[in-house]
């Protein structure tokens, strides 16, 4: 499972942790990897475009 031109590699949890789930945001691999792992809390506008699934944030760490 990837991300559409991903070039960090396969990610082991996508966005809500559901495969093949596109993250809704303009996100490029950097701020994916940080937001994903908590590194980089998400926005309200990240959290409003991530719906339900904003709860989820850190995937992994």
């Amino acid at each position: 499972m990837t991300r559409e031109g991903a070039l960090i590699g396969p990610s082991p949890t996508p966005a809500g942790g559901r495969p093949g789930r596109p993250v809704p945001c303009d996100w490029g691999d950097e701020h994916y990897a940080r937001a994903a792992t908590g590194r980089t809390p998400l926005t309200a506008a990240e959290r409003q475009a991530l719906g339900a699934d904003a709860a989820r944030f850190p995937l992994f760490s």
